[in-house]
């Protein structure tokens, strides 16, 4: 079985549980996502791996227009059931081929996913060429799949420079905030990282 279908099913096979496991570990990773970052009323933001929608849950009062995309249909299925608002669309889709046109999105949340890619560079590659210019591109990644020699590496390879890092001792993610007029700009790069060897 190749990995993608790999963490499809598993994903598929725990959404019920899933909520019950994963809820309070997530919205410490939204709330410092929302400390350093604003969005204002009608910006469009994607969430890719939205799974059962408990991120466009927390922002539920925020007047966005919200894209959510997943592979796991039934993620998706209980994503519908809780969040039914028209400014919400959600489509089964595969992060390495985003179907949307190019500088689409204000921001572009990747929460949690960049572990289970087989191929991270391509996926981030995709949410680059849709997120407009000045906008943002809002990663975490779990510290215990990533060190932050890692993280440097993989920003590097995609081409990103971030603007903020965020290693919050209550979070089990190192957040990473990268604005879009920033791809490929490596002057301030080992500056950035210099904190954290």
């Amino acid at each position: 079985m190749s990995h993608k279908k790999t963490v499809k099913s598993l994903y598929d096979e725990t959404t019920d549980i899933y909520d019950r496991r994963y809820q309070k570990i997530q919205d410490v990773k939204y709330e410092i996502i929302l400390r350093n970052i604003s969005i204002t009323t009608g910006q469009v933001i994607l969430e890719v791996g939205c799974g059962t929608g408990n991120f466009f849950q927390f922002l539920e009062r925020n007047e966005c227009n919200k894209y959510g995309i997943d592979f796991s249909i039934e993620s998706l299925k209980k994503y519908r059931k809780k969040i039914s608002n028209r400014q919400n669309q959600v489509l089964c889709a595969d992060v390495e081929f985003l179907p949307f046109r190019e500088k689409y999105f204000d921001i572009i949340f990747a929460i949690t996913i960049l572990q289970n890619l087989p191929d991270p560079i391509k996926s981030l590659e995709e949410m680059k060429n849709i997120c407009k210019q000045n906008g943002l591109l809002i990663l975490s990644l779990l510290k215990k799949k990533f060190q932050m020699a890692q993280i440097e590496n993989l920003l590097k390879d995609a081409k990103l420079t971030p603007t903020q890092i965020i290693d919050d001792n209550s979070c089990e993610d190192i957040i990473v905030i990268v604005e879009n007029k920033k791809w490929g700009n490596y002057s301030n790069f080992r500056e950035i990282f210099k904190g954290f060897k």
